[in-house]
């Protein structure tokens, strides 16, 4: 019931926001503790797991102390106005080009009040997303973005723009996304939590530290606020005039952060109105990453390779898109550490195979719509083979586990999911 009554409540809020492009909501806080919204936020909480803040509070343990107590605390710390956020955790998650990606992860109860919040503010702002825009976004997906690259390159738009955002999530400058969200929230108390979220800062080996940028990554309304924020971005290109036959014919394909402009025309004009408006929201491109190139050389986007060729037997340029290499040596060397000695010795043997064909299973699934077979085979073949040496390496100790191992090699076959057998409409 409580689920019916959420989505009621972003319903008329989205219906509201529709109907009047310029309207500004004043009561919204009070939505925040109601318990339906709150209850849907915990189930979400929950269900996303994650790691402890900087507190060490677990989902397990805020369990055995009671659900419809925590929440019925936090609701009367929103009602009095007494709740404060706890810093975040910084955590840094290595990156397969070697960097690392720096997240900022709230405790738990944190991460239920900025959910909370998400439920009551994306209607109001997803009325104005541009359709360019598919990250983090309901009803839209990586693959929904991946068909609107190929749409544009079978259109012809071969002329690509690769960029990259340096390090957006930590550069977002708060005061102008705080103006951003006020554009739409007047509600002082609203406006005033998330500010409190913006400047809670960050614990990093034990040392407190605060900055006048960044929404970091890890939060869950982190992405919603990126989205506020880079809109200005897509509202920027569209009134540019690329986008039109007259102009470049230049076409923007966003998802969160990352980005591709597919234009019919040289990229150079479309290169420098990029540069301007980044100039504009205060962020900048990587010199190393942001790329000029043809669709005919290629470009990554998403996990995927893109690019235009000849297909002998269809006697015509066509494009191809596969599981890029970043993605398939990125989905190997997790495979190759999830099937390590000194990894399997931590737990039982049967819940590491489980990992290892669940995680197969998921990159299978998002990689088979494209022209996968070559890459499915590969990853799977290196599979067979790690979970093969396992097999080996434990019936020669005398194990039976090596059951287990036989069992799930036999099973590899069978999981392995087909390509996307429609590629060819999408391809002309």
């Amino acid at each position: 019931m409580s689920n019916d009554k959420v989505r009621e409540l972003q319903e008329t809020l989205y219906r509201a926001a529709k109907a009047n492009a310029g309207r500004r909501f004043h009561a919204l806080y009070d939505k925040l503790y109601r318990p339906d919204v709150l209850g849907e936020a915990w189930a979400k909480v929950r269900a996303n797991r994650g790691a402890p803040g900087v507190d060490g509070k677990t989902i397990e343990e805020t369990e055995r102390e009671g659900v419809p107590q925590f929440l019925e605390g936090l609701a009367r710390e929103l009602k009095e106005k007494t709740y404060q956020p706890s810093p975040l955790l910084r955590v840094g998650i290595p990156k397969p080009n070697g960097g690392v990606r720096r997240l900022g992860i709230p405790t738990v109860r944190d991460r239920v009040v900025q959910t909370a919040a998400k439920l009551v503010l994306e209607p109001i702002f997803e009325v104005d997303f541009e359709p360019n825009s598919y990250g983090f976004r309901p009803g839209r997906s990586a693959h929904d973005a991946v068909a609107e690259v190929v749409k544009w390159l079978n259109f012809g738009c071969e002329q690509v723009i690769d960029a990259d955002i340096t390090a957006c999530f930590d550069r977002l400058p708060k005061a102008k996304v705080m103006e951003a969200v006020a554009r739409r929230v007047v509600d002082g108390a609203m406006l005033k939590v998330i500010r409190m979220w913006l400047d809670c800062g960050v614990m990093e080996d034990e040392v407190l530290q605060h900055s006048d940028r960044g929404t970091p990554q890890g939060s869950p309304l982190s992405p919603l606020l990126a989205n506020v924020y880079l809109d200005r971005l897509d509202k920027g290109w569209k009134a540019s005039g690329l986008t039109s036959r007259a102009g470049a014919n230049a076409h923007l394909v966003r998802y969160a952060d990352d980005f591709v402009i597919l234009g019919a025309r040289d990229s150079t004009k479309a290169k420098e109105t990029l540069d301007a408006i980044m100039v504009e929201l205060g962020l900048t491109l990587s010199e190393e990453k942001t790329r000029l190139v043809t669709a005919e050389e290629g470009f990554d986007f998403l996990g995927f390779r893109f690019q235009r060729r000849y297909d002998p037997r269809r006697g015509k340029r066509v494009t191809a898109w596969f599981p890029s290499a970043k993605s398939e040596r990125r989905i190997r060397d997790r495979i190759h550490r999830m099937t390590e000695a000194r990894v399997l010795s931590r737990g039982t043997l049967e819940d590491a195979v489980k990992e290892v064909l669940g995680v197969l299973r998921g990159w299978g699934e998002y990689a088979r719509r494209s022209m996968a077979s070559e890459s499915l085979g590969t990853v799977w073949a290196y599979t067979f083979e790690r979970l093969t040496w396992l097999y080996r390496r434990n019936r020669s100790r005398g194990r039976p586990r090596s059951r287990v191992i036989r069992r799930a090699v036999r099973d590899l076959g069978g999981m392995m999911p087909k390509p996307n057998p429609y590629w060819w409409r999408m391809s002309a």
